[in-house]
């Protein structure tokens, strides 16, 4: 078993899958509080209860400015609070948490290292399968497709893919808890011709506020190879198996992340991003074979960008995949957008292997 940190590079975002509104929360000194809606109910009188029961059909309904004057403890109704420093806002999404406190998942890592790996070993056979499902134009179809691909592809395949997949001799712990989260403002950039602009919808900036782990956490796990030779011989993964090793694991993250930044590099370069190029120039330099970095949770749109490069380097395939999603959006070959958040002038979800 060897311990790993996670340093933050950028706020990161994995997703609880759920959303919660001003009627949850209120803010005050910098700080969102989020707090009991059932326990509010509960002390209110009856008068003040059918009240807050109408308020709440109210989708611009602020519990703050139902609270006011009240004598209510907020210790006591608390059920977590958090970093904030901007202006009024009316939904946040929820990072996951265990007992209110953030974290990262094993699953989010490991699901990274699947893709590096399969990166790393794709050759001209896997780049054309790749390619013809690429031509599905249906984009949940076909990012299913990819993943069931790569699951085979890292397994013995065959009817017992599942059993035999190589990532099962993985074990990622999920990294501890981070007690102090931020929201943060989060906009979307977009390449139009030789310009950038921020995102529109109906005229208006498309805003997203997110909990987030703020850069500069450091966050400890551990990982654990369970390696077996007459097992992996067994299952037909004897000559896969020289990968389970953390040596070579952080080698081929440093090449996979590598792949990405330099991209990135060239897309601010096209579009004359200074904040974004200045990010990535930096980023190269600290990422190293010893203390890779890598980009989690959401907005990393890893799977189809870093796929979409390795198709580009066949052009034959990569034309024909272009021809069959003409005047479609192909975001695995250069994303137009990028996830931007605003009080730091930073991609999402950076942070480096120690």
């Amino acid at each position: 078993m060897s311990k790993l940190i996670l340093e933050t590079l950028s706020p990161i975002h994995i997703g609880s899958g759920e959303k919660y509104s001003s009627s949850e929360f209120f803010y005050n000194s910098n700080r969102i509080f989020r707090l009991d809606i059932n326990k509010i109910y509960s002390i209110l009188d009856q008068k003040d209860k059918d009240i807050f029961l109408d308020y709440l059909e109210n989708p611009n309904f602020r519990l703050g400015d139902f609270l006011k004057g009240k004598d209510i403890s907020i210790s006591e109704l608390k059920l977590y609070s958090l970093k904030y420093n901007g202006s009024a806002l009316y939904e946040i999404t929820e990072h996951i948490k265990t007992s209110f406190n953030g974290y990262v998942p094993g699953s989010s890592l490991k699901g990274a290292i699947r893709t590096a790996i399969f990166i790393a070993f794709m050759g001209d056979n896997e780049v054309k399968k790749i390619g013809e499902i690429f031509k599905i134009k249906d984009f949940k179809k076909r990012n299913d497709k990819v993943k069931y691909f790569i699951d085979k592809f890292l397994s013995s395949g065959g009817k017992n893919s599942s059993y035999s997949d190589l990532m099962r001799f993985v074990q990622i712990s999920d990294f501890i808890p981070v007690k102090d989260l931020c929201v943060y403002n989060i906009q979307s950039l977009e390449a139009e011709g030789n310009k950038w602009k921020w995102y529109k919808r109906n005229g208006r900036v498309v805003q997203t506020y997110l909990e987030t782990i703020m850069a500069g956490e450091r966050l400890e796990g551990d990982i654990n190879f369970t390696y077996n030779k007459q097992m992996h011989k067994s299952l037909g993964l004897k000559y896969k198996s020289d990968i389970i090793d953390i040596i070579e694991i952080k080698r081929l993250i440093h090449s996979f992340s590598n792949a990405i930044i330099n991209h990135e590099i060239a897309f601010s370069e096209r579009y004359e991003i200074d904040f974004l190029l200045e990010f990535y120039k930096k980023l190269k330099n600290i990422n190293t074979e010893d203390s890779p970095v890598i980009k989690l949770g959401q907005g990393s749109g890893y799977l189809a960008t870093t796929i979409g490069l390795e198709l580009k380097k066949n052009p034959d395939v990569f034309e024909e995949v272009r021809k069959s999603l003409r005047g479609r959006s192909y975001s695995f070959e250069f994303p137009k957008t990028r996830r931007i958040v605003m009080e730091e002038k930073k991609p999402l979800g950076w942070c480096s292997i120690i």
